[in-house]
């Protein structure tokens, strides 16, 4: 019996390397373009978050604290602020939620107190934080995020009688 020798053909070792390479250099590609496609996704979840955590919990705020009169508009410092009342053992409390630093910050604190900014709790990273009471009475309650989105929300608590004529 013959023993059968296959012959190698010069570029058979050259080709299946330069295949190699080829598929390596796709398979990198798909890689880093995935790579890219989750960071900007998650940019824009982490914006979208912040955005809506901040408008929920300042509507949140609002309707707890829905008593006659309890809900105004103030001042911390030079920031605007949102100051929501309560009565807590016989003594007044404020709650105030404003924009100090880049953060969304609340501060419990006797009604005989001064706020200080700095005295606050952080909450959320943003850029800034407006509020303004509109007719009927109704807030305008405006956010930004780091990243220049913005969200506004009208908020009416429910204990708000219009005075008619």
């Amino acid at each position: 019996m013959k023993k059968r020798t296959q012959k190698e053909h010069p570029l058979d070792f050259p080709f299946a390397f330069l295949l190699f390479l080829l598929f390596t250099c796709l398979g990198l590609t798909l890689i880093l373009a995935g790579a890219k496609v989750y960071e900007t996704c998650s940019r824009q979840l982490e914006g979208n978050y912040t955005i809506r955590t901040a408008m929920a919990y300042v509507t949140e705020k609002i309707r707890q604290g829905d008593e006659e009169g309890k809900i105004r508009l103030s001042q911390v410092g030079a920031s605007p602020a949102l100051k929501l009342s309560q009565e807590i053992q016989e003594e007044t409390y404020d709650t105030y939620i404003y924009e100090d630093e880049g953060y969304l910050k609340e501060l419990l604190i006797n009604s005989k107190t001064t706020p200080s900014p700095g005295q606050g709790t952080s909450l959320l990273k943003i850029r800034s934080f407006q509020l303004e009471s509109l007719e009927g009475g109704f807030f305008r309650c405006t956010v930004s995020d780091s990243q220049g989105r913005i969200a506004s929300a009208l908020i009416h608590p429910q204990s708000f009688q219009e005075v008619r004529p």
